[in-house]
């Protein structure tokens, strides 16, 4: 028995060396992804160790001596030995008299057609593993054997099969409905919202007998449907049986501000007592700054540094009825700092919390955050700095990413101004602007 492993980029790469040097009787082991290269660990490349086997032995044995020598292996066997599975091989007294199948024929032109399936790849390995199973080398089948790298060469495989179909209906596409792509693209759009957005507005201006729609077309056609995407996360106003909502989020997000700008409203607008509660004793001036907007609106304040502290605070605040609490806005990815945040979270009856998040920040950094912090079970969302940015794809991404519900979005310092209810047909024509 004949074992070498190779270190390459690709399958195909593999099985042509593998061909070449071991012969069409070879038989893959294992595959597994390593990091190779680099320098003092950095910029390794993403390569795949794959181990192969061949029986050196003459391939040529009398039917006869084969039936003599071995028993033939159940195939159920032989796919628990290539699954991994530590099963005892037992096989029945009688003797099952058979012509040996010939080894299967691992073609290189298979692994690379897009019309592979992954059913036909896993009949081939286990076609191949039951035709070495009863070589010395079996163990190592079974010890090697990852069902992992199995499925994750599928999931690439069909991936790059669902690319090519991409890129071939997309070369047929009018110009306008590409400009829609490209546009939605440049307001940071994920590519593959981008490209569900473009077609389905495609596709409805078909179904109305338009095959090459004008862009006023195909902008009516996208506003409406990201109008009904918005439409399902969004959460209006505040509940009049909600008594105490957490704010929670990253530095720099404008909790503080926001906070006092739904003060405002809740007293002004729905005649509600709004008291207030602070455990962000870490930023210079955190406290005095939700103090002084408290003082304008003439609401108490409570400063609080343990659980213990918000239940006291709670009780000297128990004739307002409703609490709005500012929390320290900490490094989320530091699990410390929002375990410490969590502890203060009581989920108390009538308690609400909510994020709030920056339009100016990356929406695979909103999406980090909102795993981070939806732990703690949040109920809505509030975006800030609206009038910071001039890109609103974070709306598609995250509303596609969560079903935490949208509920206001703020575009200024101004208190109680430069606030309003998230509205699904405004942010629609926000992402989509002049095009």
């Amino acid at each position: 028995m004949r074992v070498k492993k190779y270190i390459v980029e690709t399958m195909p790469e593999a099985m042509s060396q593998i061909r070449q040097e071991l012969g069409k009787d070879a038989v893959i082991v294992s595959t597994k992804e390593i990091k190779s290269g680099g320098f003092l660990g950095f910029f390794a490349k993403q390569k795949i160790e794959v181990t192969a086997a061949v029986d050196e032995q003459p391939a040529s044995v009398p039917a006869k001596e084969m039936v003599t020598a071995r028993p033939s292996v159940p195939s159920s066997v032989a796919r628990n030995a290539y699954a991994g599975r530590n099963q005892a091989t037992s096989y029945p007294s009688e003797r099952i008299q058979q012509k040996p199948a010939p080894q299967p024929e691992l073609s290189v032109k298979e692994v690379q057609s897009a019309s592979f399936t992954s059913s036909d790849r896993i009949d081939q390995q286990e076609l191949a593993v039951s035709s070495a199973v009863s070589v010395p080398s079996a163990s190592v089948v079974t010890n090697e054997a990852s069902e992992a790298s199995l499925q994750n060469e599928l999931q690439e495989m069909k991936a790059m099969v669902k690319s090519m179909l991409r890129h071939t209906e997309h070369e047929r596409w009018p110009d306008t409905v590409r400009q829609l792509e490209k546009h939605l693209l440049e307001q940071g759009v994920f590519s593959e919202y981008a490209y569900d957005l473009a077609k389905q507005s495609m596709d409805r201006c078909i179904q109305l007998g338009v095959n090459e729609p004008d862009a006023a077309m195909l902008k009516r056609e996208a506003s409406s449907i990201l109008s009904e995407l918005f439409m399902r996360n969004v959460k209006e106003g505040i509940a009049p049986n909600t008594r105490i909502i957490y704010f929670v989020g990253p530095t720099g997000v404008g909790k503080t501000t926001t906070i006092a700008k739904l003060a405002a409203d809740q007293m002004f607008h729905h005649n509600r007592k709004v008291g207030f509660v602070t455990s962000d004793t870490y930023r210079i001036a955190a406290v005095e700054q939700l103090r002084t907007y408290a003082s304008i609106l003439n609401s108490p304040l409570e400063v609080v540094t343990s659980p213990n502290d918000l239940q006291r605070a709670l009780i000297a605040l128990e004739d307002c009825n409703l609490v709005l609490m500012d929390t320290a806005g900490r490094n989320y990815r530091n699990d410390m700092f929002v375990n410490e945040m969590r502890s203060l979270l009581k989920p108390l009856e009538g308690s609400e919390s909510v994020l709030v998040l920056s339009l100016t920040s990356k929406s695979d950094d909103m999406m980090a955050i909102v795993k981070q912090f939806q732990a703690n079970k949040l109920d809505r969302i509030i975006f800030t700095k609206a009038d910071e940015t001039v890109t609103y794809g974070a709306y598609v991404n995250v509303a596609m990413r969560t079903k935490v519900p949208f509920s206001y979005i703020t575009y200024g310092q101004n208190v109680p101004d430069d606030i309003r209810a998230f509205s699904p047909s405004e942010a629609a024509e926000q992402l989509l602007g002049e095009f």
